[in-house]
């Protein structure tokens, strides 16, 4: 059996380097705001989020390096960015059923609004308490080379390094932005939507209408 490999931190424990600051904090709980909004706004319309972890590090890191911080701000800041994500989605996929199964009725009331960031806080306060426990395995563990955390932190230590890494990170980032930019505006079209004609006596039409009642008898055949 291989020796496990032991862990090695990127910045030394007796490193004397900043790392909770009110610059950090507040970054944080702005990007913790932006992102939580844009994952409830997403995960309602289309049943799902994104992991805010990697944006709240690419963001995070930009601003903490134009104020000359540290490496470890921009971790603090990435970590703080990311939690409205997770309190995002406990809420989204968790309150909206109070009110479809008329549990809340009505459901806009100040007195649910009161309940629902009760229930949000002690997401957050026992969320915190479980990622204390599931620090090694999520940061530590070599037996999990990509974690998220993992890939997270590979995203600081590019920005640290200088050279094509950051500028990599910072031009993509630049670019996604231009377009998305120039899609709003309408300069073109985002999306291409064209109904094509087939014809009463379309071969293909008559292909694809054998290929449908093909695979019908297989399942009835299966279930059979």
């Amino acid at each position: 059996m291989a020796e496990q490999k032991k862990f090695v931190p990127f910045v030394s424990p007796e490193t004397n380097m900043a790392e909770f600051t009110v610059r950090a904090l507040i970054i944080g709980l702005v990007l913790a705001v932006v992102l939580g909004a844009a994952n409830a706004y997403l995960g309602l319309k289309a049943g799902m989020t994104i992991a805010a972890t990697y944006p709240a590090a690419v963001i995070g890191m930009a601003l903490i390096k134009l104020m000359k911080g540290t490496i470890l701000e921009e971790n603090f800041t990435r970590t703080v960015g990311s939690i409205g994500e997770s309190i995002a989605a406990g809420a989204i996929f968790t309150l909206p059923a109070f009110f479809i199964a008329g549990i809340w009725n009505p459901f806009f009331t100040p007195g649910n609004y009161m309940i629902s960031a009760a229930i949000m806080v002690a997401g957050g306060i026992l969320g915190i308490m479980f990622v204390a426990l599931l620090r090694r395995v999520m940061v530590e563990d070599v037996e999990l080379p990509f974690p998220e955390s993992v890939a997270a932190a590979e995203i600081h230590k590019a920005g640290r390094h200088g050279g094509g890494g950051s500028k990599f990170l910072f031009s993509a980032m630049g670019i996604g932005a231009l377009i998305q930019s120039l899609g709003q505006f309408k300069l073109f079209a985002t999306s291409w939507d064209k109904l094509i004609p087939l014809g009463k006596g379309s071969l293909l039409l008559n292909l694809l209408m054998l290929v449908l009642l093909i695979w019908e008898l297989d399942i009835l055949l299966v279930h059979v």
